[in-house]
């Protein structure tokens, strides 16, 4: 991985150092200066963002596993397979996950459970759609709330894990209206509150591979990933 000569070191502010590191690799790999295959510079990484070689190698752990990154012996760091296969199997696992822990919430469901998630898609509702920031804040609450008080501690663990760069794929998703993003929640919402938690999921899902096609379209349009 050679540094564009534009590239400035960066320093770490104010976060946990191997979270900078993972952040910025995957920085790298949506804006498609990194690509499938590449092999990690790791004393490179160190140089840019001005750290340690331990919180990079940290960073590498998290990545590998979130099959982001694999580690060949004695070769180093390489990065696995980025195409619109692997990231839509990505949005696919963690939309089958997702609805694991919506089938138990809607059987378990309590009054505070639905109270807590009917004023945040409320919330929702009335959020100003040009500010992204917090309409994302508002859907990460839901889910993080749906998964709580639907998952076990193996099932979060798993969810945790299978993210991967979901979060950052979920930044550059564009085109879609606001009244969609509600809807899509309202929908899970209305079927856990209605005790049918096997269209909650489906919703779910559903929502997780529409996701999934437009991240898809977006890292095509910006020529990060070839077109299907």
């Amino acid at each position: 991985m050679s540094a564009p000569p534009s590239r400035r070191r960066r320093h770490v502010v104010r976060t946990k150092t191997s979270a900078a590191v993972v952040e910025y690799v995957l920085d790298e790999l949506f804006e498609g200066r990194l690509q499938s295959g590449d092999r990690i510079d790791l004393d490179e990484v160190c140089e840019v963002l001005g750290v340690s070689r331990l919180p990079v190698r940290e960073a590498m752990v998290i990545l590998e596993r979130d099959g982001i990154v694999s580690t060949k012996y004695h070769r180093g760091v390489y990065v696995e397979p980025f195409d619109a296969e692997s990231i839509l199997d990505d949005f696919e696992i963690m939309g089958l996950l997702s609805g694991v822990a919506l089938r138990r919430l809607a059987d378990k469901r309590t009054p505070e459970t639905l109270a807590a998630l009917e004023h945040l898609v409320d919330e929702l509702r009335s959020a100003n759609p040009r500010d992204q920031k917090h309409v994302y804040e508002l859907v990460q609450q839901i889910v993080e709330l749906e998964h709580r008080a639907g998952g076990s501690r193996r099932l979060r663990a798993e969810l945790r894990a299978h993210s991967g760069f979901l979060p950052k794929a979920f930044d550059i998703i564009t085109g879609r209206r606001h009244a969609d993003t509600v809807k899509a929640h309202a929908l899970v919402l209305r079927a856990i509150v209605a005790g049918d938690g096997e269209k909650a999921a489906r919703h779910r899902l559903e929502d997780f591979r529409d996701a999934g096609r437009r991240v898809v379209r977006e890292l095509e349009r910006r020529g990060v990933i070839s077109d299907s």
